[in-house]
């Protein structure tokens, strides 16, 4: 079994990096549609919003490309082992090409940035490239080693169809995944228990989160009996926390701290008023007793 968690730690940094390539989408999306505002002062040569939005699509593309691979690479999926060998290929040649240019292309001279700090720009970018051809490199041998291919034709038979109630939990894990993995990277505040986190203590938080929703919705998908007892603690606490957050007195002033600490883009220009709102986190601690019981009733499902 030891010889396997590469294949499933490809699986995670392939999450993770769709992650990443989710929020670039986003950002080009947003670009394009605040560009309406801008006024240029000229013409631009090309339709730069159809452009942005095309770049957008195609790499929210990628994005659930490489959550359907990774998700495949935790379901022992055959067509997921070639997924991985045609990114290893992508990502080889993009990073080779981009190293070697970025490492013998002159780069202009631009006035007011010292000589130093062009070549650490240059150095960063380089190693960024050089990571992408690196792990593209490791990935080719791995998926490619017989280990691999006994990985993927080794998948245990499910003993019945799995309930469309246990999918929906465990697609619904997988993908807030990509939402605490994006709130990991741009410092979103959290809140535990009524109290609010922010800053870097945030940013473990929900990389935490990330891993540990990986490994629920992923094992609730091959119906392991150890990831249903795991999920209902972890609905618990999280409905636990819900309820926390709305019942404790200070809702008000809590929320509003919490807004005020949020990344600049993302707070509101208008002052909203947030007494009396807790209706929500109630209704959300309701939604995580709905999923327990789902997984109390499905139990026969699993095995273990």
């Amino acid at each position: 079994m030891s010889k396997w968690i590469g294949i499933r730690v490809s699986a995670v940094l392939t999450i993770l990096g769709s992650a990443l390539t989710l929020l670039a989408a986003a950002s080009m999306a947003w670009t394009a549609f605040r560009a309406q505002a801008v006024e240029a002062p000229a013409e631009p040569p090309f339709p730069v919003k159809a452009v942005l939005a095309v770049m957008a699509l195609f790499f929210a593309a990628c994005s659930v490309w490489g959550v359907a691979s990774a998700i495949g690479i935790f379901r022992r999926r055959g067509w997921a082992r070639l997924s991985m060998i045609v990114f290893a290929c992508l990502l080889v040649g993009m990073g080779v090409s981009a190293l070697a240019a970025i490492l013998f292309i002159q780069m202009p001279d631009t006035p007011n940035v010292p000589p130093a700090t062009l070549r650490n720009i240059r150095l960063g970018i380089a190693a960024f490239y050089g990571s992408m051809a690196v792990i593209g490199a490791w990935w080719l041998l791995l998926f490619n080693s017989n280990a691999a291919k006994q990985y993927f034709a080794d998948r245990p038979p499910a003993p019945g169809a799995r309930p469309l109630s246990v999918s929906i939990i465990g697609w619904y894990v997988l993908v807030s995944a990509l939402g605490t993995a994006v709130g990991a990277i741009l410092q979103v505040p959290a809140v535990l228990f009524g109290v609010v986190v922010t800053g870097w203590a945030a940013a473990g938080v929900y990389t935490a989160l990330t891993a540990v929703q990986i490994y629920l919705g992923s094992g609730l998908l091959q119906l392991q009996e150890p990831a249903r007892v795991a999920s209902m603690c972890y609905f618990a606490i999280i409905g636990l926390n819900s309820a926390a957050m709305g019942l404790l007195p200070g809702f008000g002033a809590r929320m509003q701290s919490l807004l005020e600490a949020m990344p600049a883009f993302m707070r509101s220009p208008n002052t909203v008023n947030l007494q009396g709102s807790a209706g929500p986190m109630l209704m959300g601690t309701l939604l995580m007793a709905v999923a327990i019981w789902f997984l109390v009733r499905r139990r026969a499902a699993f095995h273990g």
